[in-house]
Formats: C-alpha cells, sequence, structure tokens
C-alpha cells in the first residue's frame, strides 16, 4: 500500500511539473505580449527581439522544411535596420505588415520568391508568395519600411492553444483547474493517509491485546502445572519407607524357624530320659 501511494504521489507530482513548464511559459508569454500590444505601433510584441505570431491561415502549409500549418505558433526575429533588411534573399520566408481600411494592422509571413532593385542597385522591395497558394504571388510588392523581421521557427498547433489562453475565461480555466485538481487530490490523499493511519492503530491494539491475552493464558496454563507437579516428592516416601521394610520382614521367619528348632533340641534328652525310667 504505501509502495502504491508513493508511485501515485510521484505520478501526480509529475504531471504537476509538467504542466507547469508547458503553461506557465505560455501564460507568462501572454501577460508580456498583451502588455507590450497595448503600447501601440505596427512592429508585433516581441520577447529579446523574437516576435511571436499565431498562424491564422493555410497559406504557408507546404512540403518545404520551413512550411508551417494553420494554428502554428511561428517566431519572428525582429529587423530593425534598413540594412538587415536589404540582405534578405529570395527563399527568405518574412513578415510584413498591411495596413487595413479601418485602420487595423495584419501580420502576413510568406516567402520572398523575387527580389526588386532601385536604379542604384539597391533593394526596393519584395514579391512575396504563400507555399500553399501556387504561382499567385502577393497583390503588392512588400517595400522594406513594411517588413517586420524574418522566420525562424515554427510550433504546430502551439498557436491555436495560445490564442485560446488570450480569452481571460480560459486562462482562469487553464490556471483553475490544475489548481483544484491538485488541491482535491492533496485531500484525498491525506484523508487516505489518516483513515490508513486509523486503521493501523486499531490493528496494532487488536494484536497487543492479542498478545497480552496469549501471555496471560501461557501464564495460567504454567502456574496449573506447577501446582500439579508439587505433590510427586510427597509420594514417593512411602515406596523407599516400603523398600526398606520389606528385607525386615524376610528376617523374622529364619528367627521363628530358630526357635522352633530349639524345643525340639531339648526335646530328644527328655524323651531318652523317660525310656531308661523303667530299666530302674
Amino acid at each position: 500500500m504505501e509502495r502504491k501511494h508513493s508511485t501515485g504521489s510521484i505520478i501526480a507530482g509529475v504531471i504537476m511539473v509538467i504542466l507547469t513548464l508547458v503553461l506557465l511559459p505560455i501564460l507568462i508569454m501572454n501577460i508580456i505580449l498583451i502588455a507590450k500590444g497595448n503600447s501601440g505601433g505596427v512592429v508585433p510584441p516581441d520577447i529579446g527581439g523574437v516576435a511571436p505570431l499565431v498562424v491564422t491561415t493555410g497559406s504557408m502549409d507546404g512540403d518545404r522544411e520551413d512550411s508551417f500549418p494553420e494554428g502554428s505558433l511561428i517566431f519572428v526575429r525582429i529587423l530593425s535596420d534598413e540594412e538587415e533588411k536589404s540582405q534578405l534573399a529570395v527563399d527568405d520566408v518574412i513578415t510584413y505588415y498591411l495596413e487595413q481600411s479601418d485602420e487595423s494592422i495584419i501580420y502576413i509571413t510568406h516567402r520572398i520568391v523575387a527580389v526588386n532593385y532601385a536604379d542604384d542597385g539597391t533593394v526596393s522591395s519584395f514579391i512575396t508568395r504563400g507555399d500553399a497558394n501556387g504561382m499567385s504571388n502577393d497583390p503588392e510588392p512588400v517595400t522594406l519600411s513594411h517588413v517586420i523581421g524574418v522566420y525562424q521557427t515554427g510550433i504546430p498547433v502551439l498557436g491555436t492553444i495560445v490564442e485560446g489562453l488570450q480569452n481571460p475565461l480560459v486562462i482562469g480555466l487553464v490556471i483553475g483547474i490544475p489548481i483544484v485538481a491538485f488541491i482535491a487530490y492533496d485531500v484525498i490523499r491525506i484523508t487516505v493517509y489518516n483513515r490508513k493511519l486509523q486503521q493501523q492503530e486499531i490493528t496494532d491494539k487488536a494484536m497487543a491485546d492479542k498478545d497480552e491475552e496469549i501471555a496471560r493464558l501461557r501464564a495460567l496454563v504454567g502456574e496449573q502445572s506447577a501446582s500439579q507437579a508439587q505433590p510427586a516428592p510427597a509420594d514417593s516416601e512411602p515406596a523407599e519407607a516400603a523398600q526398606e521394610a520389606a528385607p525386615a520382614e524376610e528376617v523374622e521367619p529364619e528367627q521363628v524357624t530358630e526357635e522352633v528348632k530349639g524345643p525340639e533340641t531339648v526335646a530328644e534328652p527328655a524323651e531318652e530320659s523317660a525310656e531308661e525310667e523303667p530299666k530302674e
């Protein structure tokens, strides 16, 4: 039972550690991104110069090594100066922004398929296309001023989770459920342990009472055996006395025989004298 209990505790602890390691960074990242997102500007919130973005379409879902499906969480390195942006080349996957008619900003991450140069030989813009869009290029060339950064890596499905965690209700559930589950498990574990401890105490008391009763019965049996063994020496004394008296009884017939023989010896001369008297 103790081994099972210990194993259960270890499993619960491992699950809590995994949830903490997975959910806590995501939660912290969301808090930072939300805080930075409220500051305004066209550059998305970043952590250490890397901006995490959630992919909401499947335009980059292809068979290339750096393609990524819808629902992924991608990480884009922010490019802050024109020189870095001008060094981008064909096949680089970049993120750029577009202003909508309602003055909102959207971010698009597509692959560079061509580079446009100015008359002086400097890079002026990029032609981009989604891997899943076939041969259809994006409607407008992307100028250097609209380039946000270059794609680094991505994690499928994680974007959907992060997007869900931006909902306050989901955040509450994600944080609250593990905490409530851990508290409930701890309460159940303590309750089961206390019941087991009480049962063990009852068992130990019963065993102690049993041992005490056995000891009492053994002592009683020992006393009875001792009392029955005490008369045995007294019964042996008459037997020894009888054995000592037996030789005395064997001597008495010899004495009687001698006494009987005595008169016979004495009587014989008397008969002779009687026989002699008539001769006179």
